[in-house]
C-alpha cells in the first residue's frame, strides 16, 4: 500500500506533532537573537527581535498555562517530556537506518497499516443508516478514516516499541496534593489507595465518569477506597446544591449510594419533586426526607466539602485525587489504572 500522509501523523497520535506544535507556539525555546530573527519592534536604531520577545514572555506564558497549579505544571512538563522522548527516539532510529524520520514513518506505514476492501465494505454496512450515501460515493472517505485509525494504533505501537528497546526511564516526579478524605465512602478504610472525587450531580462530565468509578471499584475490590465529596457549581448548575443536600438526607436513612446512582441517571431531573419521587422509589421515609431538605441539615457539610476542594486547588468537576495525585476531568479507566497500579506497586 502507498504510505499515506495520515501515518506521518504518527507523532501527532502520540502528542509528538500536534501537541508539540501548539506547545512550541506557546512555549518557544530560548534562542539567541540573530540577524535571521524577524524584528518585532524598533527603538531608535535598536531592535527587539521576535526571538527576544518570545524568550521574554516564555515564563509568563508558562505561568498562564499552569496558573500556579503544581499538577497542571507537572502535566505540561510530562506531556512535553513524552514529546521530547519520542522525537529523540525517532531521530535516533532514522540515523540508525540512514534515512530521514519521514522515511522511517513511510517504512513503518508500509508494514503496519493495511485497510482492505473488505474492511471498507464492512464499515459501510455496519454504519449504512448513519452514513446516508451510496457506497461508491463514500468508499474513499471511509478508507481514509480507517487508515487514520490504523495509523494511530500503529504509531502507539511503534513508538512504544522504541521506548521499550531504549529502556526509557521517566524520573519526573508526580506532585501530590494534601486533600481531605472525609465523606461518603466505599471500600476498606485501610486500603492502600484512596480515590477522592469532587463532583456535582448536575455535571454531565461527572455523570460520564460514574461507570469508570464503578469499574475501578470492581477491578480493585478491597484494595481501593473511594470517597465522594460535594462540589456543586451553583453558578452554572442551579440544582446541584439541592441534589447534594438530598444525598445527605438519604445517607441519614442508609441510602446514600442508591440515591447517588439515581440522581446521576436523573430519569426525572433534579427538581425537588423529582428528588421526593426518588426517595419514595427507594423506600425512604419521605416525610423525614422532605423535612431534612426543608431544614437544610447538610448545608454545613457541603460547605466544608467545597472548602476542602478549594484548598486542594479544585476549580472544575469532576476532579479526582488518587493518593493525592490529581486527575482532572472524566478520565478513561486506563488512566486510573495507570496511577493505581503504580501506587499499589510502591506499597509492595
Amino acid at each position: 500500500m502507498t504510505p499515506t500522509p495520515v501515518f506521518r501523523l504518527l507523532l501527532g497520535a502520540l502528542a509528538l506533532a500536534a501537541v508539540a506544535c501548539a506547545a512550541e507556539s506557546a512555549l518557544p525555546e530560548t534562542a539567541d537573537a540573530g540577524d535571521d530573527s524577524p524584528v518585532a519592534a524598533r527603538i531608535g536604531d535598536a531592535t527587539i527581535t521576535l526571538d527576544e520577545l518570545d524568550d521574554f514572555i516564555k515564563d509568563a506564558l508558562l505561568e498562564q498555562q499552569t496558573a500556579g497549579d503544581a499538577s497542571a505544571l507537572h502535566d505540561l512538563r510530562a506531556s512535553h517530556l513524552d514529546n521530547l522522548i519520542g522525537k529523540r527516539l525517532l531521530d535516533a532510529e532514522a540515523a540508525r537506518r540512514g534515512v530521514t524520520p519521514d522515511e522511517v514513518l513511510d517504512q513503518e506505514a508500509a508494514k503496519r497499516v493495511s485497510v482492505t476492501d473488505e474492511d471498507v465494505r464492512a464499515f459501510y454496512d455496519e454504519n449504512r443508516a448513519r452514513i446516508g450515501a451510496e457506497f461508491d460515493d463514500i468508499s474513499d472517505q471511509i478508507r481514509g478514516f480507517l487508515e487514520r485509525q490504523a495509523g494511530n494504533d500503529a504509531a502507539r505501537a511503534f513508538v512504544g516499541e522504541l521506548r521499550k528497546q531504549a529502556g526509557v526511564e521517566v524520573l519526573l516526579k508526580t506532585p501530590r496534593v494534601e486533600v481531605a478524605t472525609t465523606g461518603s465512602a466505599q471500600g476498606p478504610a485501610d486500603a492502600r489507595v484512596t480515590v477522592v472525587e469532587f463532583s456535582d450531580y448536575q455535571c454531565p462530565y461527572c455523570q460520564r465518569a460514574e461507570p469508570t468509578i464503578r469499574q475501578v471499584l470492581k477491578q480493585y475490590d478491597g484494595r481501593v477506597r473511594f470517597v465522594y465529596k460535594h462540589f456543586p457549581l451553583e453558578s452554572i448548575h442551579p440544582q446541584a446544591r439541592g441534589a447534594a443536600e438530598a444525598a445527605g438526607c438519604a445517607e441519614e436513612q442508609g441510602k446514600f449510594w442508591e440515591l447517588h446512582e439515581l440522581m446521576f441517571a436523573a430519569p426525572a431531573g433534579l427538581e425537588p419533586s423529582a428528588l421526593q419521587g426518588y426517595a419514595k422509589q427507594l423506600g425512604l421515609d419521605v416525610d423525614d426526607f422532605t423535612a431534612c431538605l426543608g431544614e437544610r441539615r447538610h448545608t454545613a457539610r457541603i460547605d466544608q466539602d467545597l472548602a476542602d476542594g478549594q484548598a486542594a486547588g479544585v476549580n472544575s468537576t469532576p476532579t479526582f485525587f488518587v493518593n493525592g495525585i490529581k486527575l482532572k476531568g472524566a478520565q478513561p479507566f486506563s488512566e486510573f489504572q495507570r496511577v493505581i497500579d503504580a501506587e499499589l506497586a510502591k506499597a509492595g
